[in-house]
């Protein structure tokens, strides 16, 4: 029987460097001992106008083959199919982060889910919603092919949210499970963020451990963090200082904020085969082998429980 997590990892800080500072990031990594690192094909530059940057994904893809490790990867936060005027660049952007994909061998990569003006009425978020559904269907069947499956991630509350400039249905897993499973295709899964739904569950007040459950059957990746379950209110902080307050997406330490990890992973039913990566800030790299080592035994007690 696959276990449901097969693999701890963590997304890499300072790639911005191009190869050599992949290289080290990947070093890094396995020193704290992670098996798998989650790249972003923003910072890696694997992309130009929506084209393949093909020298710089080679030289990636040759660095990604030196190192003993598993691989998913973040495509660029700003593919948005529901904003319909720029449809045809958001699917090359995707397309490209799948080619890269498929080079690496990673198995996931990572997109966050449409976002719409708050003002939108119910008939035209339907409309975006399916609209939503057929693009990602189109670049389903090319991932199926290279072998990666499209990750759809649920939201935070970020500032954009909070300030009303912007909404998603991937706020609330339970949607989100709604959506990949109307997608049916079996290239596209749910990525779970536990910190993305401690923040909106903070700010919409529904039932953590429900939408969470509701969720997890559709779930093939993980994203594992910390944070207090607070949007951030308080206009003045900036990133540092949103920690003393405890508001935001704060990306902390294992066991420095609030996620209950030790309730919600007691039998949560995700997927066999997925991978729990750590999303900490690279300003608390001191604590990424900790996190791990939390992280590794919160992955043993859910494939014991799962066994």
């Amino acid at each position: 029987m696959t276990p449901i997590i097969t693999g701890v990892g963590t997304i890499l800080h300072n790639q911005g460097g191009g190869p050599a500072a992949l290289d080290g990031a990947l070093t890094r990594a396995a020193a704290a001992g992670a098996d798998h690192a989650e790249l972003s094909a923003t910072h890696l530059h694997i992309t130009v106008a929506g084209r393949d940057n093909a020298a710089r994904q080679e030289a990636l893809a040759q660095v990604c083959a030196r190192h003993g490790l598993t691989y998913t990867l973040h495509a660029p936060i700003a593919v948005n199919f529901m904003d319909t005027t720029h449809g045809a660049l958001h699917l090359a952007v995707l397309e490209s982060s799948l080619y890269f994909a498929g080079r690496i061998g990673a198995t996931v990569t990572v997109i966050h889910p449409g976002r719409v003006s708050p003002q939108a009425d119910l008939a035209d978020r339907r409309r975006l919603l399916q609209i939503e559904r057929d693009q990602v269907l189109r670049a389903a069947d090319l991932a199926g092919k290279l072998g990666v499956r499209i990750g759809m991630e649920n939201l935070n509350p970020n500032r954009d949210m909070m300030a009303g400039r912007l909404h998603s249905y991937a706020l609330e897993p339970a949607a989100l499970a709604e959506q990949v499973a109307t997608i049916d295709h079996e290239a596209v899964c749910g990525v779970l963020d536990f910190g993305h739904g401690w923040l909106a569950a903070g700010r919409l007040g529904f039932d953590y451990h429900a939408q969470m459950r509701a969720f997890a059957p559709l779930v093939g990746h993980l994203h594992v963090t910390d944070n207090c379950g607070m949007p951030v209110t308080y206009p003045d902080a900036n990133d540092d200082e949103h920690v003393a307050y405890g508001m935001g997406d704060l990306h902390l330490p294992i066991g420095w904020g609030t996620v209950p990890y030790e309730t919600l992973l007691a039998d949560l039913p995700i997927r066999p085969g997925s991978i729990a990566n750590i999303e900490i800030k690279g300003s608390h790299d001191v604590e990424l082998a900790a996190s791990i080592l939390a992280t590794r035994g919160f992955a043993a007690r859910l494939n014991g429980a799962n066994a």
